[in-house]
């Protein structure tokens, strides 16, 4: 079987086998392993970029559907990941072997219930649960700290406050700030307030004024923060696919306070729910091609220069401002879309030849 399978795999490689109705969806690489055993520290997506030209195509590979998408393979250290005669991703699930004296013995190896990430789950778990985003017209009745009983302006853990009352069904919470307004590039709108966490609090005592209790703080918080029911923190196992509709939105910022967004950088998109984003959306980002002058001028100016003009040499040449002059746009990187509001979304920059700035196109892959 492994020889087979290797023979499949070089035939894949070389051409000679096709993904036939898929082929236009997933390609190999042309340096595909035959297997690859998982480790620690793997991601789905790294273990696809392996295999696949575009590492976000690998559920095609998996041959998985829309109801396995909701559910996806959990996959753990191990395992092997290896493709059979028919070009699609299969796993044997790992048994490393112990040795124990003065006889062996198999035994299969413990590993976490949630298998391995889509994506480098470190780089979106200070986003993925915490803060967020508000609507333009803010958090409407959302409680906020009053402070405590004392005269004390700066509050962290294990202190005890006071905040407005809140519902009689929630008693934990979580402290927010209101940051930066989220401005649409090409209107200048508002599309929502950033919401910069801060901690969680625990109510002790309903009421008006509530009396709650600092259980965990990033940074001290302060009259008129904000709080909004917690749910406690979750892990989503992703599915990268591309989005069934087009989709076109642009960068609004870069989280982090970088100008340019590299590799596992968060940027906010100005699109979200009403606009058919949802979380596992894969996009491609685009850079606009340059304008090019009209050759008849570049030719003057060449003939000007020629003549001992220097490098500085113009002619009275005037460029064309038609744009059937400018090259193609070209695709730099991809954006995973993880979390999604009304109106913005979170995007994990996953690989991109250049940085990715505010106002680069970001649209179907």
């Amino acid at each position: 079987m492994r020889i087979a399978h290797r023979i499949v795999c070089l035939l894949i490689a070389a051409g000679v086998v096709s993904f036939s109705a898929r082929a236009d969806e997933v390609k190999l690489r042309s340096d595909a392993p035959d297997r690859h055993v998982v480790v620690k520290g793997d991601t789905l997506w790294d273990i696809s970029a392996k295999f696949l030209d575009d590492p976000w195509k690998w559920p095609q590979l998996w041959g998985m559907n829309k109801d396995q998408i909701k559910n996806p393979h959990l996959i753990y250290p191990g395992d092997v990941v290896w493709l059979d005669a028919s070009g699609r991703l299969r796993l044997e699930r790992g048994t490393p072997t112990v040795k124990l004296s003065p006889k062996v013995k198999s035994e299969p190896i413990v590993i976490q219930q949630a298998g391995i990430p889509s994506v480098p789950y470190q780089a979106i778990a200070p986003l993925l649960n915490r803060g967020g985003v508000s609507a333009p017209d803010g958090l409407g009745d959302a409680p906020y700290v009053l402070g405590a009983s004392d005269e004390r302006l700066l509050l962290g853990t294990s202190d005890k406050l006071y905040a407005t009352a809140g519902n009689s069904y929630t008693n934990n919470w979580q402290i927010v700030r209101v940051g930066q307004p989220f401005k649409d590039p090409d209107s200048d709108e508002i599309l929502g307030y950033e919401l910069q966490y801060v901690g969680e609090a625990q109510t002790l005592q309903p009421g008006s004024p509530q009396l709650i209790r600092i259980t965990r703080a990033t940074q001290e918080a302060l009259e008129r923060d904000r709080l909004i029911p917690f749910a406690g923190e979750t892990q989503v196992n992703y599915v990268p696919h591309a989005p069934e509709k087009p989709i076109v939105a642009k960068v609004l910022a870069s989280l982090g306070g970088v100008a340019g967004a590299g590799p596992f950088t968060t940027v906010v998109l100005n699109k979200g729910i009403q606009d058919g984003l949802e979380q596992g959306h894969v996009l491609g980002v685009f850079k606009a091609g340059r304008g090019l002058a009209d050759p008849k001028c570049l030719r003057a100016e060449k003939l000007a220069f020629l003549a001992g003009g220097g490098l500085d040499s113009k002619s009275d040449c005037t460029p064309k401002e038609a744009d059937d002059t400018a090259l193609p746009e070209r695709r730099i990187g991809v954006v995973f879309v993880y979390r999604v509001f009304d109106r913005v979304a979170y995007g994990l920059v996953m690989g991109t030849e250049e940085p990715v700035y505010v106002r680069d196109v970001v649209k179907n892959p």
